[in-house]
């Protein structure tokens, strides 16, 4: 049985037949010529499929490669990591130094909260009573533990 393929658009022909040569295969088994005012005709055996009892031609462009292609590796360019690379951050090999007026607006903030009586105990476990008179080696320890209690600094 013969089937007869016809293609009215030269692109399409051209491009099969570019196809072709590219693939290796001889597109002379098959006629197709690009003519635009010409309709392009091609006829080439093909196997029937049936469904339901009823003849289906299979339409398969007769420039198909019947054999099992080998894929041509392609080069692609090199992929970019999803994610810039952030600098490490230089670790600090110090204490932050704080100051009195730090140290005395973030111990402001537990007292407008109503905290006043939990910010005496702590000035009491520095062994003060005031503020004023904690030691300035001790303003690290005592910015850490109002940063414990809710405070910003």
């Amino acid at each position: 049985m013969n089937i007869t393929v016809e293609i009215k658009a030269p692109d399409l022909v051209n491009a099969i037949q570019t196809l072709a040569h590219a693939i290796g295969k001889n597109p002379g088994s098959a006629t197709a010529v690009a003519h635009e005012s010409e309709p392009i005709q091609s006829t080439q055996e093909q196997p029937v499929q049936t469904q339901n009892a009823q003849a289906v031609p299979s339409a398969v462009p007769t420039a198909a490669p019947t054999q099992q292609q080998q894929a041509q590796p392609v080069e692609q360019p090199a992929q970019q990591p999803a994610q810039q690379v952030q600098e490490p951050q230089a670790v600090p090999t110090s204490a932050p130094s704080y100051a009195l007026d730090q140290l005395a607006v973030a111990a402001t903030q537990l007292v407008d909260a109503g905290r006043r009586e939990e910010l005496v105990q702590l000035l009491a476990s520095f062994g003060v009573q005031a503020l004023t008179a904690l030691p300035k080696e001790q303003y690290g320890a005592f910015a850490t533990k109002l940063r414990e209690m809710g405070a910003k600094i």
